[in-house]
């Protein structure tokens, strides 16, 4: 499968060279120079491609459909905002009332669930802020702040980081300055190996944790949260005309993703190599 990353902010000249690549993208770039790659699709998505899940799906769907599925990586909000901006065909993310404001401006031709994870807190073993055991994010995060202990936000407008904006505004604190409150502006993997390194609380999705875990060295899985329920999107080609000329691929693509095929593909993921489920697919009659 081929990719094109996200290009790090907010410098306006590395803005404008991101926006121009994605374009390329969706209207048929590869190395060899500008050429129309007619049977191409782009997605964007976040951990389901850092965790190898969208390759999955690419190599599988390529195998039956032909073309090429790119990815774009990105977090929800940004992916979001690449279908807004007609930058991407299908998008994939976790956050319920960001999807549904795309959905009512008009962006969205098909929404669905896909699968899911669960919104987990890792921590140092010691656990100063005695959060072992819950399940209320939002009392986590109280316990946090009142014991004024490491915490590290990603703060890259992501699914988790729009749940955890949230969840300090209804709990009326403001973390933004204090000592014990830091942002890292990076992506899961990134970010949970900077909390280890730091001894910080981190809130991340399980199927990361699951992953990765075997790289940290004192963070303890401490709450299991509720579940983070991804979504995804066929982009509106009303909106954007261009889109139009691989919308039957893409369709084919969410098809694909939904169906027995693509929801057993879910299921399977990783599950012989770590020992249990990273994503859990949205077809209840799915199973390994």
């Amino acid at each position: 499968m081929k990719q094109v990353h996200v290009v790090k902010r907010k410098s306006p000249f590395l803005v404008a060279l991101y926006f121009a690549l994605a374009i390329a993208v969706v209207l048929g770039w590869n190395a060899s120079g500008f050429s129309q790659e007619y049977k191409q699709i782009v997605i964007a998505t976040g951990s389901p491609f850092e965790l190898g899940l969208v390759d999955e799906f690419a190599k599988a769907f390529q195998k039956k459909y032909g073309g090429v599925v790119r990815c774009i990586k990105t977090p929800t909000g940004p992916g979001l905002d690449l279908g807004r901006h007609g930058l991407t065909h299908i998008t994939m993310g976790h956050e319920r009332e960001a999807t549904a404001r795309f959905v009512r401006e008009g962006y969205a031709a098909r929404r669905i669930d896909l699968m899911h994870n669960y919104t987990i807190v890792v921590g140092p073993s010691k656990d100063p802020a005695q959060i072992a055991g819950l399940t209320d994010i939002k009392e986590v995060h109280r316990r946090i702040a009142q014991a004024k202990s490491p915490y590290l936000s990603r703060g890259d407008g992501g699914g988790m980081n729009i749940l955890e904006i949230k969840t300090w505004k209804e709990l009326n604190i403001n973390p933004e300055g204090e000592k014990w409150y830091s942002v890292s502006k990076k992506f899961m993997l990134a970010s949970l190996l900077d909390a280890d390194k730091n001894g910080q609380y981190h809130m991340l999705d399980s199927s990361t944790w699951a992953l990765h875990k075997a790289k940290t060295k004192d963070l303890k899985l401490l709450v299991k949260g509720p579940a983070n329920e991804y979504e995804m999107c066929l982009v509106n080609p009303a909106k954007h005309p261009h889109l139009q000329y691989n919308q039957d691929l893409a369709e084919k693509f969410f098809d694909f993703l939904i169906g027995e095929e693509g929801q057993r593909i879910i299921a399977d993921f990783g599950v012989e190599q770590y020992g249990e489920p990273i994503y859990y697919p949205a077809a209840v009659n799915v199973s390994r």
